[in-house]
């Protein structure tokens, strides 16, 4: 059997908030909506989806299977952690949610989180056949390292009922960037940077997070990741790229997604 190939996107598209300005959801959403038909992706994992982002996707996006995933944030409105794939490549077996606390089956959180944070997942098998793998999307805490590298074992404690021996597919906003406490118990959890996988490397120019301007913030680098996780067989990385398309001064999001080509053997 040969190897089946998934194009995944990770895509923080920032819900609905007032205060963006020329950048809020009913002024960018069409700038937005353009990256989908560029990416061309098979499996998306979106964080921050919020009633409003969804409700536009329901009507124009079409192709996709979706499951609407885990509410975090402490109050409403929630954003929710979503997964979108398309029906024709891949079927969902099993499905899940947690949050990222220490009480991970109730709406809550710990260790001086500023929001509330959780994680989304769904157990695929590819249509033409082949090893099913586990897809989980999850967003980390934007102020509390402590709690980014207590989720991100919360992370892998749960994927050891979730996943068992099968392989695991991770994408998210860490809001930390490589080499952070979260990134190291990904990595010690056996986990793969498909970025680094493909080839490319982090510099002063490689950036996700950009806040509306298409530019670096100070001290913000790659925080948003896909990464992959064993199994045998198991997946590797092709190509993987941070799509930067845009129309000044809108943005699809103050995130720029990361796709990426994997193959799983």
């Amino acid at each position: 059997m040969s190897a089946f190939a998934v194009r995944v996107l990770s895509f923080n598209i920032r819900g609905q908030v007032k205060k963006d300005g020329v950048n809020a959801w009913p002024l960018r959403g069409e700038v937005n909506l353009s990256i989908f038909g560029k990416a061309n992706a098979d499996l998306i994992g979106f964080q921050e989806m919020q009633d409003e982002n969804w409700a536009f996707y329901e009507e124009r996006l079409r192709g996709y299977e979706r499951r609407r995933g885990t509410h975090y944030n402490n109050t409403e409105p929630f954003n929710y952690l979503s997964i979108f794939w398309r029906p024709e490549k891949l079927q969902a077996l099993a499905e899940g949610r947690f949050w990222l606390s220490k009480t991970p089956e109730v709406h809550s959180g710990d260790w001086d989180t500023d929001c509330f944070r959780g994680a989304h997942w769904i157990r695929f098998r590819p249509k033409a056949g082949g090893t099913e793998f586990v897809f989980l999307n999850t967003h980390l805490d934007h102020v509390s390292e402590y709690a980014r590298a207590e989720g991100s074992k919360v992370v892998l404690e749960q994927l050891k009922s979730i996943a068992g021996k099968a392989p695991v597919l991770v994408t998210g906003d860490f809001n930390c960037d490589p080499g952070s406490a979260a990134y190291r118990t990904f990595q010690e959890g056996g986990f793969t940077d498909v970025f680094l996988q493909a080839g490319n490397a982090d510099g002063p120019d490689v950036y996700s997070f950009h806040k509306f301007t298409g530019e670096r913030q100070p001290g913000i680098g790659r925080i948003d990741w896909i990464l992959t996780r064993g199994g045998t067989p198991g997946f590797s990385a092709k190509s993987c790229r941070i799509l930067r398309d845009a129309e000044p001064p809108l943005y699809p999001s103050d995130h720029f997604p990361v796709l990426a080509d994997l193959t799983l053997a």
